[in-house]
């Protein structure tokens, strides 16, 4: 079983790719690990995560199944720094149980909001005039 180590996991810009040979590795034999387009403060954590709790044959065996990167160290726990500090900031637990807590109230809050929003009359107006304006051109089509 493989580990990966700071010398095998080559942070290339927004890409995370894995080299066994180190620098050293030609370039047709990196393997792509992950990729941070928006938030490449979760980089750091996610390798150190990644080194910890994964071998190398694991996290590439679920990636050629077709996990993405997020899910496969998610079913391991790990949960990104941004939705951390939110957490934080909510007063939950940063904690996998903790998230799943957090996202049923913000799932609960939009559905409110949104019943909210169809109820009210000036929505349901707009929403008469989109629909006359819609039938109106596909009248003339």
């Amino acid at each position: 079983m493989t580990r990966f180590t700071k010398e095998n996991l080559l942070n290339d810009g927004m890409y995370v790719h894995y080299c066994p040979d180190g620098l050293r590795t030609i370039y047709a034999d990196r393997k792509f690990v992950a990729r941070f387009k928006w938030m490449k403060r979760n980089l750091g954590p996610f390798c150190t995560f990644l080194r910890k709790n994964f071998t190398v044959e694991e996290y590439f065996a679920r990636m050629d199944a077709g996990e993405n990167p997020s899910e496969i160290l998610e079913s391991k726990g790990y949960i990104a720094s941004h939705i951390k500090a939110q957490l934080r900031k909510a007063g939950y637990p940063t904690t996998p149980a903790g998230y799943k807590a957090w996202w049923a109230v913000q799932m609960k809050l939009a559905d409110e909001h949104m019943a909210k929003t169809l109820a009210c009359p000036e929505f349901q107006r707009r929403q008469a005039l989109r629909e006359k304006e819609m039938a109106a051109r596909r009248a003339t089509v």
